[in-house]
């Protein structure tokens, strides 16, 4: 008896210890990511973004990149949903087989003629629409794009001229030369590839420069038709089916289209696949394999990304807890109705599940996609044509686009705290993500991305008030300050509970960073990547100092002052 006492202590003071020093490791991690010159009581923002948002960016993506090739690795295939093994595949694919062979053994480049400047001798077709119809069928649409429905019956085809330029000039013809050497094209072909490419590629901004006013034509296919061999390219999209003579043709901006026919007419096959295998290739071969997934399975990894980067059931419990204090404290108040409760509920329980065992409707969505661990072009191939047929409500695209943003949390961590085992202690959870989680649950309360979509129509009154109180200039500052403040009070209140449990060990000894030091920055660190340019750092700047100065946590932990910027008033805005 004495011995099972004595190993219940030892297991308790080693899953103390470990507590420990994962959470001690995350203050020095953090203390060498702090800007010391900025004084948080005046300046927060700056104080904790100023040199992480500086932060080499080159290292943090290869960190990032790193932890997440890391985290894969160490997945057991046997925990992994198809899905997941079919991302897992594709990123061993791109990580292994990039190179010219593998490319040359691809679908596309054989079917489409192959890339001259590698192969000058290579059969090509003879006409510029059968070279496109190639590309088009794996969902890479140059020149123009084009969209098949079935309507009463009758089969609708749009096509709508391209006007996307990725690059400015300079850059493309930078990145041109980059693919060329990346595929160890000899010095001489390369200059002369890159004058073809260069030149066709002027040709089409001065298309896309065009000012031409957003109309359209409509056609029956027989009359369609006539203008060029189109038969073989519908029959290359529609698998060997083809368009009857009833069929519709509705073009967008036929004088566009029309500058387009004329300018592939005029350009000879071999300087067309130059153009499209450099343009096609120069995203893929100048990517990551991490940028590589994110792009072309971008659902997908957003879903993997936490399961994988974290402990599902320690990550499972942040969640529950969050959700619970929602349902505690707001599900009655005058900010959220039934609908939005009913909503939110619904995403925490989707989140949760899929946390734990998977997405099952993720799952099934991609059921009909095989990759293979090797042929990464081939298999880019087939992705991008399940991504082109694939058909999301917008419901989906809706979830999706909240789970993406979600996810962006753990390619922070991973970038920029590379060493941390993130999910293995509920503190780290509580300092990094519980605010992200938070305000992604109330935002859940619709499904319309209208900034404030998710409060009560009941809470005008009480909403005109806090745009009083905190002197804002406008209604999506507001809505902002709103889901911000709601947000930190259900994570607060969430952390709180942990820690005056854990409190006193934690507190033992530690420097300055106190564990309530942490929850503030470490909530608001993963947000200052999100902020791009001078003007969205500002706004968000205000928005999280307008937050901390309702906040007496905040002047509380950082021994803030009346007098200081931040210091939060007693008669601070209420939330009831």
């Amino acid at each position: 008896m004495l011995l099972q006492v004595l190993c219940v202590l030892l297991l308790g003071f080693a899953a103390a210890s470990s507590l420990d020093t994962e959470v001690l490791r995350y203050g020095q991690e953090l203390d060498q990511l702090l800007d010391k010159t900025k004084s948080p009581c005046q300046d927060f923002y700056g104080y904790v973004c100023g040199r992480s948002f500086n932060y080499n960016q080159t290292l943090r993506r290869q960190q990032e990149q790193q932890r997440f090739q890391q985290l894969l690795r160490a997945s057991k295939s046997e925990q992994l949903l198809e899905s997941e093994q079919q991302l897992l595949n594709f990123y061993k694919s791109c990580d292994s087989s990039r190179d010219v062979k593998a490319l040359k053994g691809s679908p596309l480049y054989r079917s489409s003629g192959g890339w001259p400047v590698l192969q000058s001798n290579a059969s090509q077709p003879n006409n510029w629409l059968s070279v496109l119809a190639e590309f088009h069928a794996i969902g890479a649409f140059y020149f123009f794009e084009t969209k098949i429905s079935i309507q009463s019956n009758q089969r609708v085809v749009v096509l709508q001229p391209d006007t996307t330029r990725r690059h400015t000039m300079r850059k493309f013809e930078q990145r041109v030369g980059e693919v060329l050497q990346r595929f160890g094209v000899e010095q001489s072909r390369a200059h002369v590839a890159a004058l073809e490419v260069l030149s066709l590629e002027r040709s089409r901004r001065d298309i896309v420069k065009t000012e031409w006013i957003d109309d359209q034509v409509q056609y029956n296919y027989a009359n369609f038709s006539v203008r060029a061999d189109w038969n073989a390219y519908f029959k290359k999209l529609m698998n060997g089916k083809t368009l009857r003579p009833t069929d519709k043709i509705i073009v967008k901006q036929m004088p566009r289209l029309m500058d387009y026919i004329q300018l592939l007419q005029n350009t000879s096959t071999q300087r067309l696949l130059n153009w499209l295998w450099t343009d096609y290739l120069m995203d893929i071969a100048l990517s990551d394999c991490q940028q590589l997934v994110e792009t072309f399975a971008s659902d997908l990894y957003a879903h993997v990304l936490p399961r994988v980067s974290s402990d599902r059931v320690q990550l499972t419990q942040l969640y529950a807890s969050i959700g619970q204090a929602y349902k505690q404290q707001l599900t009655s108040s005058v900010w959220i109705d039934e609908i939005s409760a009913q909503a939110s509920q619904h995403f925490l329980s989707q989140l949760m599940h899929a946390t734990l065992n998977g997405d099952e409707n993720l799952n099934a969505a991609y059921q009909p996609l095989q990759l293979g661990r090797r042929s990464f072009y081939r298999n880019l191939e087939k992705l991008r044509s399940f991504q082109h047929k694939r058909q999301s409500t917008p419901a989906a695209a809706t979830q999706s686009l909240q789970q993406r943003q979600y996810s962006q949390a753990f390619e922070a961590i991973n970038g920029l705290l590379p060493m941390l085992q993130l999910g293995q202690s509920a503190p780290l959870n509580y300092m990094l993500l519980s605010e992200r989680f938070a305000r992604s649950l109330l935002s859940a309360g619709s499904s319309s991305r209208t900034p404030g979509a998710w409060r009560s129509m009941d809470s005008e009154r009480q909403f005109a008030a806090l745009q009083n109180c905190s002197s804002s200039n406008s209604t999506l500052n507001t809505n902002e300050l709103l889901l911000g403040m709601l947000s930190q009070r259900l994570a607060w209140s969430c952390y709180k509970t942990w820690l005056s449990q854990h409190l006193p060990r934690l507190v033992a000894g530690r420097p300055q960073l106190t564990p309530q030091r942490h929850y503030f920055v470490g909530n608001l660190l993963l947000e200052c990547r999100d902020a791009v340019g001078a003007v969205q750092q500002e706004r968000k700047r205000q928005l999280t100092h307008a937050i901390l100065r309702n906040t007496p946590e905040f002047s509380e932990a950082f021994s803030c002052r009346s007098g200081d910027a931040l210091y939060a008033q007693q008669q601070r805005c209420k939330l009831g």
